[in-house]
């Protein structure tokens, strides 16, 4: 038996002597092997999973609903029998809202006599809620972390849920709580690993000598996993120029953009974190490419690179977009984020200082202003030696023009 069975299996035993006249032997064993199982689970998704299932068979009822607080995003995730893919539910709303704000379990046999109960779910999918049993997961320091909901008791009689219901879902919670935390304790370490692979490959392809383009997908591959976002851009300052250059992660494409625009543009001026939970709501997001491609953009966080030689002045800017999410949802990016990104860029900073592209762009532009300064001169000696004006609109001028350019006159 794991570790953390043993140890916290005792609590509950010792609560169950007070209830065992109330409860069933065979809803008992129920309740000891439900909690076997449950605490077993260190996955996230499978402990939700197994959580769902074991209620289900516990309860004797139609529907299990699992709301765990997400700290990061301050919401209720609504994890259920019935769906795919998690809801997000704030604190306060509906039933469960309120059993976590309070830490009240709540037991109706008919909801719809209810004013707490929220009708708009039941309307939306054609589902009639008849009675539920929503009882609080209390953490043992006194915090909430979450509601487990059971709905629609079968072959109750439609009496709904009784006392017995009451003492075996309060008791499950608790080992709710200790399954939950596990789960917790096993995505840190994953998050952790994930992300101490990353900095090593990252390290890795430092020392190989990548050319420029190599070198900025390599930066923005790690990035990405390190943070686990959907999308990131890094961009090069080309202080002279007055752009941001950069290519992404999904398209060898060449991205030149003004220096002073977006959210990229002002982490670059100004050399800041910026950190946008709901990009709409921010007026410094353009959301053009979001309606040209279909793409949306919800989080972004943009952290400056800053130049090895001049720490108030940035080389480049890394961008990353829409957070992900254990469970496949965009979240928020949090304080932990900020602090692995902002230590990746030091490490990243001396190479993209150094990128070819920053330094090939001008060259170009010296290359073109030297051919623009080539073909002025040549019209001007045009006009004193032949007396002819270069107009570049007509063809006997245009030809002489571009004879005297090519030959350097």
């Amino acid at each position: 038996m794991p570790w953390h069975v043993s140890i916290l299996c005792s609590p509950l035993q010792a609560h169950l002597v007070e209830t065992t006249s109330k409860v069933p032997g065979y809803a008992l064993r129920q309740l000891f092997e439900a909690t076997k199982k449950i605490t077993a689970e260190i996955v996230p998704k499978e402990t939700i999973r197994v959580i769902i299932s074991e209620s289900l068979k516990l309860l004797n009822c139609d529907r299990i609903s699992l709301f765990v607080y997400d700290k990061r995003i301050e919401m209720l995730v609504l994890n259920a029998s019935n769906l795919e893919h998690p809801i997000r539910v704030r604190p306060g709303q509906g039933i469960s809202g309120n059993v976590f704000r309070t830490k009240q379990s709540v037991n109706i046999a008919d909801c719809y006599s209810d004013a707490r109960f929220d009708q708009s779910f039941d309307a939306a999918t054609g589902y009639v809620t008849r009675n539920l049993l929503a009882i609080p997961i209390v953490d043992f320091d006194g915090s909430c972390l979450g509601v487990i909901e059971a709905i629609n008791k079968l072959g109750d009689g439609g009496k709904g849920f009784g006392q017995v219901d009451e003492i075996l879902l309060g008791n499950l919670a608790d080992q709710v709580s200790v399954a939950l935390h596990n789960a917790e304790f096993y995505r840190a370490a994953i998050v952790t690993s994930e992300r101490a692979n990353a900095l090593l490959q990252m390290l890795q392809s430092l020392t190989q000598g990548l050319g420029a383009q190599s070198l900025i997908f390599s930066v923005a591959t790690h990035a990405s996993t390190l943070v686990h976002a959907d999308r990131c851009t890094v961009f090069l300052v080309d202080d002279r120029a007055g752009e941001l250059i950069s290519h992404t992660t999904d398209s060898a494409q060449e991205i030149r953009i003004p220096k002073t625009v977006g959210i990229a543009g002002e982490c670059a001026t100004e050399n800041k974190l910026i950190v946008i939970d709901d990009a709409y709501e921010d007026a410094r997001f353009d959301p053009e490419f979001d309606q040209r491609s279909g793409y949306r953009t919800h989080s972004i966080i943009a952290v400056p690179v800053k130049r090895p030689a001049a720490k108030d002045k940035a080389c480049a800017v890394i961008q990353m977009i829409n957070k992900k999410e254990f469970d496949d949802e965009i979240g928020k990016f949090d304080e932990e984020d900020v602090q692995v990104l902002e230590t990746y860029a030091m490490f990243v900073a001396t190479q993209l200082a150094q990128s070819t592209l920053v330094t090939r762009a001008t060259r170009q532009r010296r290359i073109q202003n030297g051919q623009r300064a080539r073909c002025w001169t040549a019209s001007v000696r045009l006009r004193l030696f032949t007396g002819w004006a270069c107009h570049c609109g007509k063809d006997s001028s245009k030809a002489r023009c571009t004879f005297a350019c090519e030959g350097g006159f």
